[in-house]
């Protein structure tokens, strides 16, 4: 190997740094252009947000669903009955399904981020809202042995680009 091919390599990855550094310039030049001329907006409220989804206002209005809660229904008691203590909901009308859980109270800012997600194409918060259920569902999942999406009927699915329906997991 001769002494001028070394030189060469060098050249060519400085010229692959500029051509890097001066792309990562553009990228952020462009974001920047794009958050002045179409700011990101709440969700909820439609108020400017500096990242995705909420802002902080309406953030501190959702109501994350954490125990006690229901063993059977998941929703939330005020005050912890005790272990296995089943809510009075479920014990005047038993559902179908052994348990279930929500991330959420399905309330004015919750119902808001699903009709965005399910009917006005904001994908974007599918990861957010996703980690919210997997972390809500956790001790469902730990037991189950497959975890099967309930598909939609295919003309809602025509019209949706996400299946956030509902999901099924067995023994």
């Amino acid at each position: 190997m001769d002494a001028s091919a070394s030189p060469s390599r060098s050249v060519t990855a400085q010229l692959r740094g500029a051509l890097a550094t001066a792309h990562a310039a553009f990228r952020y030049t462009a974001r920047l252009a794009l958050d002045i001329a179409l700011p990101t907006l709440c969700v909820s409220c439609r108020e400017p947000v500096s990242g995705e989804g909420v802002c902080a206002t309406c953030w501190a209005k959702l109501s994350f669903i954490a125990q006690p809660y229901c063993p059977r229904l998941g929703i939330p008691f005020v005050y912890d009955p005790g272990p296995d203590l089943l809510s009075m909901e479920a014990i005047a009308n038993p559902p179908a399904y052994a348990r279930a859980r929500a991330a959420v109270r399905y309330d004015d800012v919750a119902r808001t981020l699903v009709h965005a997600l399910k009917y006005q194409d904001r994908t974007d918060l599918a990861p957010a809202m996703g980690r919210w259920m997997a972390r809500a569902g956790r001790e469902l999942l730990t037991d189950a042995d497959a975890l099967v999406p309930v598909p939609l009927h295919w003309r809602r699915g025509w019209s949706r680009r996400v299946n956030s329906e509902s999901y099924a997991y067995f023994h």
